[in-house]
């Protein structure tokens, strides 16, 4: 996910509950009424997405912590019903309303070499396709590391 979408600061899994925790950091403070704003416009798009493709509503869960000039946001989510598509919203949303204020891995997809690109895209939607069948039973994090992702198993 670190590789495929460079918006996500930090990716955790933790398997008791298949919920997946995305980090997104945000330089700057957020007031509380502009950031209560654009959660509730997060959930609102989340579930109108769910909506269209899938019937139904998702849960979904959001807290942020302000640290200095730093503002960390944490998104919860349930791994065996995330999409691709959902990824992409999300990280556009943030990406959309944050801009240049939103921290990005400058390592993107469309910069890399392509076989790179294809396999990492390729193994993200294997694992989103497989992980009702097969659920991940490690707790993972991934996190960005200079110019690496580094993954660890908890």
């Amino acid at each position: 996910m670190l590789v495929c979408y460079p918006e996500l600061e930090s990716v955790s899994y933790l398997p008791r509950d298949a919920e997946l925790i995305l980090d997104f950091v945000i330089q700057g403070k957020e007031e509380r009424p502009e950031l209560e704003q654009f959660l509730h416009f997060l959930d609102d798009s989340l579930q109108a997405y769910h909506e269209m493709e899938t019937g139904g509503p998702v849960w979904m869960s959001v807290e942020a912590e302000q640290h200095a000039d730093v503002m960390i946001v944490h998104v919860h989510r349930q791994l065996i019903n995330m999409t691709r598509g959902e990824l992409t919203l999300l990280t556009s949303l943030f990406r959309e309303h944050y801009a240049d204020r939103l921290r990005q891995d400058s390592h993107t997809l469309d910069n890399m070499e392509q076989d790179f690109s294809d396999v990492q895209s390729d193994v993200l939607d294997h694992i989103l396709g497989t992980v009702q069948i097969r659920p991940i039973r490690d707790r993972l994090v991934g996190i960005r590391e200079n110019d690496r992702v580094v993954v660890y198993n908890r």
